[in-house]
């Protein structure tokens, strides 16, 4: 389960984890922590595949998105979902 906390309040989201996560409502500094918490997750659910969805737009969060995979020793593979650019399909190493 990741917590967001908005607008510096004592408010937080409370997003169910699933193979999917929609990075639209977070700001990019937060990016980096809600991956590893996401990841952390689908490895311990030992998930295959998930899909991170960072959108089309600028690419910003994409490339802070691409960044972060190429640098966990856990990830197999990456690669935009065929036809969706602006969601990433990655490829776990679960008991590898």
């Amino acid at each position: 389960m990741i917590k967001e906390n908005t607008n510096n309040s004592d408010e937080y989201i409370i997003i169910e984890l699933s193979d999917t996560i929609d990075l639209h409502c977070f700001h990019p500094k937060d990016i980096k922590g809600i991956l590893d918490e996401f990841l952390d997750n689908a490895l311990t659910k030992r998930y295959k595949k998930v899909e991170i969805i960072h959108g089309k737009g600028k690419s910003v969060n994409k490339l802070i998105v691409h960044n972060y995979l190429k640098q966990h020793s856990r990830i197999n593979n990456f690669f935009d979902k065929p036809g969706n650019w602006g969601t990433t399909v990655v490829i776990l190493k679960n008991g590898e």
